[in-house]
């Protein structure tokens, strides 16, 4: 994924290395799994993430870099789905229907927290960087444990 992590300098280092490790691994998603990681409802544990999230966010320069981070991924995202072929140009190839747009909007909800749980890492408890990450958790904690 190519992001310009010039416009998020507002992020310190360590900061900007998760993204870099989360964009590697985003960068070798295909499309079609993406519905894995939209989660189907909001648990009370990720609601209060979210509100710890938006308090340490905060407002600003690192708002600003936050809303940069994860336009950046969505836009990722929407170039990798508009790449996705149509279901009759598939059908030989046994592809699943293309997902709906209910769970597109959940993916870059999933996309979103996971950015905010990576940019807040040093400053989250546990349960509240697990909760924010949701799915990705699995693929991501290990690779940035490993970093450290």
């Amino acid at each position: 994924m190519a992001v310009d992590f010039d416009a998020l300098d507002r992020l310190r280092p360590e900061e900007r290395r998760r993204l870099e490790i989360f964009g590697t691994m985003f960068d070798h998603l295909d499309a079609s799994s993406y519905a894995t990681f939209a989660e189907s409802t909001e648990s009370d544990e990720v609601r209060a993430a979210k509100e710890h999230a938006i308090g340490l966010i905060g407002s600003g320069t690192r708002r600003a870099a936050y809303l940069a981070a994860v336009s950046a991924f969505v836009d990722a995202a929407t170039v990798a789905y508009s790449r996705r072929l149509a279901l009759p140009d598939t059908l030989l190839l046994f592809q699943s229907l293309a997902d709906r747009a209910e769970d597109r909007v959940r993916f870059v909800g999933s996309v979103e927290r996971a950015v905010a749980g990576l940019i807040l890492w040093d400053e989250l408890v546990d349960a509240d960087r697990v909760a924010l990450l949701g799915p990705w958790g699995f693929s991501v904690i290990p690779l940035i444990e490993a970093e450290d």
